[in-house]
């Protein structure tokens, strides 16, 4: 018994002692836009590797509701948004980091209507997300992505809630706006 309490202690040290280079945190988002007069709610965890000091590869996995009032719609995603980070400047100081995050993300779930109706629901992007990391301590981090530039798309039950559609380009409305924070192991 002694034996097996030492090398799963010895293990979790050396999980501990691994965990170099890797980061966790995530974001959470509320936005009301009244003029598509919708609710749409965001829980994204995140957890990313630093492979060196300019590259990363990391995924948000989490939740996201959208509720499209007076109508009685409504969507439940599970998304899944893996990425490249490419880190372009750091200050002197490395207080702040500028970056880039090359994404391809996919949401799956359902979209529920008044009737108790539900159906299937897809949204996928693939682009680019400009940010901003401000590097409070060596361990913990600020970080806010500003926009997107790239493809969105949705199927048809996931465009009825009034969030999703399909369109390109450039985008810097509040829907592109997150923040978060990350702790550095």
């Amino acid at each position: 018994m002694k034996k097996l309490l030492a090398l799963a202690v010895l293990a979790v040290a050396s999980l501990g002692a691994s965990a170099e280079g890797f980061y966790a945190g995530g974001s959470l988002g509320y936005m009301h836009d009244g003029k598509k007069n919708t609710n749409h709610m965001t829980i994204m965890p995140e957890i990313g590797y630093n492979i060196s000091s300019n590259w990363a590869v990391g995924t948000t996995i989490g939740y996201e509701y959208a509720h499209l009032c007076g109508y009685g719609i409504s969507s439940n995603l599970f998304k899944f948004d893996p990425y490249a980070r490419y880190t372009f400047f750091k200050s002197s100081n490395n207080l702040i980091n500028l970056f880039v995050d090359g994404r391809i993300g996919l949401g799956l779930g359902w979209v529920s209507t008044e009737d108790d109706s539900s159906e299937t629901a897809v949204t996928w992007n693939i682009g680019l997300r400009p940010g901003v990391a401000i590097n409070i301590t060596k361990r913990f981090s600020f970080v806010t992505h500003i926009g997107f530039f790239g493809y969105e798309g949705a199927n048809d039950n996931a465009k009825a809630t009034g969030v999703y559609s399909n369109n390109g380009g450039f985008s810097l409305d509040g829907n592109d706006l997150t923040f978060g924070f990350y702790y550095n192991f």
